[in-house]
């Protein structure tokens, strides 16, 4: 369902997303990719990488090779025509639960915006821990809930009510908003992000929230 969901709204994707977020998705992405390089990446999966709009800005951080990873082939072909010409990058259809990849590949895996969409994000989170090389580090950035306040209240609004309506304003699709508000709405705190990660095997976890505080960048260390 998920695949077939993402491939209907692929074409518009990333109009949406800046419209949904007011253009703060850009700014996000931005220092997530400043806290990427000082983590020196060298071969990177991004996973559930989408249109590519990371991806692109990880290959352009210097001598390096990417890995796009995603079950959707719509969201494949945007993220192919965005990167065209790119020679350290390259694509894969699949799943996070299930990795083709040998261990310790990658010495970097980001995803952004992905996690809510894993059938299983226990199974993942082993499945990226299997591929990252001791040392290696893992970005993850997401919409998550914040600790219940007048702020929680004021994006529990906008998530139900209001993402929606722009979502189907910028797509033309009102399946798949719905489904994003839904997801948004039912992903857990932060606080049980970090805990699924350290059941996995991973250290140094840290979550910082951004700006207006639904925005959460987790970072994960493979000791």
């Amino acid at each position: 369902m998920i695949p077939a969901l993402f491939n209907s709204i692929a074409p518009f994707y990333d109009r949406a997303n800046r419209l949904i977020s007011f253009g703060l998705n850009s700014f996000w992405l931005k220092k997530m990719v400043r806290r990427i390089r000082e983590a020196n990446p060298a071969r990177v999966l991004d996973l559930a990488c989408g249109t590519g709009v990371l991806t692109a800005k990880l290959a352009a951080l210097g001598p390096l090779k990417v890995i796009g990873l995603d079950p959707s082939e719509g969201m494949l072909t945007q993220a192919e025509k965005r990167t065209a010409g790119a020679r350290n990058i390259y694509y894969v259809k699949g799943f996070a639960e299930a990795l083709p990849f040998e261990k310790e590949s990658f010495n970097t895996v980001t995803v952004s915006y992905g996690i809510r969409n894993f059938a299983d994000r226990c199974v993942a989170f082993s499945q990226i821990y299997r591929v990252l090389e001791p040392d290696g580090t893992l970005f993850i950035l997401e919409f998550s809930p914040d600790m219940p306040s007048w702020r929680n209240a004021l994006q529990r609004f906008y998530i139900h009510s209001v993402l929606p309506v722009l979502g189907w304003m910028g797509t033309g699709k009102k399946a798949a908003y719905r489904y994003l508000r839904d997801s948004v709405e039912s992903f857990p705190h932060a606080s049980v992000i970090s805990e699924e990660l350290s059941g996995a095997g991973f250290s140094v976890i840290s979550y910082t929230r951004w700006f207006p505080g639904i925005a959460v960048l987790f970072i994960a260390k493979k000791l």
